[in-house]
């Protein structure tokens, strides 16, 4: 298992979007990513699943990662084959990891897009 390193791209790139991917692999996690203000979040996965399994995870310590789970209902954002979700949650942190799965070559790519921007309190 190891700890893959996304690569992003800035805000200005895609209409406002950031953009962030994973290239994972068998049993991988994705390096985290700190969500700096609210934000809809959507998740694509392609690639080759090998049975593998990907979900997109969150967290608020970045330490506890829990699923999250698709918007409008309460099934996990989970995928054995490509898939596109936006999600219901908005943590601090996100992530994609794998499980399972032989001769994986999974691409997870994320688009960030601000519902407000960051202000002082």
């Amino acid at each position: 298992m190891a700890t893959v390193q996304l690569t992003s791209t800035d805000r200005n790139s895609v209409n406002g979007a950031i953009l962030f991917q994973w290239d994972l692999g068998n049993a991988d996690s994705g390096s985290s990513f700190n969500v700096p203000f609210s934000a809809e979040i959507t998740a694509q996965i392609t690639g080759t699943f090998g049975s593998a399994t990907v979900v997109v995870e969150g967290s608020n310590d970045g330490t506890n990662w829990t699923t999250l789970t698709k918007k409008g209902g309460t099934s996990a954002a989970s995928f054995t084959s490509a898939g596109l979700c936006t999600v219901n949650e908005n943590p601090a942190y996100i992530r994609a990891s794998t499980s399972g799965g032989t001769g994986s070559a999974i691409k997870v790519v994320v688009a960030l897009h601000a519902r407000y921007s960051k202000v002082n309190y």
